[in-house]
């Protein structure tokens, strides 16, 4: 199974849990509140040098982010949140 980061959206509590991928958006922060899926920086890309990359963890199958522009049109279409795009 793998970890999942998630943030609140109602207190803005950022945690991690174990989750199905099947399961992965049925998680609730302890507050009650809701919670989108946080997506870390890829290791193997840098910050600040935008290439293709495969990115696992925005829907149940790995996607191809092609450009920061592509990544928050997936993030939004998909609820998820990027620390890449802070």
């Amino acid at each position: 199974m793998p970890t999942y980061q998630y943030k609140c959206k109602k207190c803005g509590k950022e945690f991690e849990e174990f989750r199905h991928i099947e399961d992965r958006n049925n998680t609730k922060c302890e507050c009650g509140g809701d919670v989108k899926i946080l997506i870390k920086a890829n290791k193997h890309v840098g910050i600040h040098i935008w290439k293709p990359y495969w990115e696992e963890n925005i829907c149940h199958q790995p996607v191809l982010v092609k450009s920061k522009q592509h990544l928050k049109e997936l993030c939004k279409e998909n609820d998820v949140i990027a620390h890449r795009l802070d």
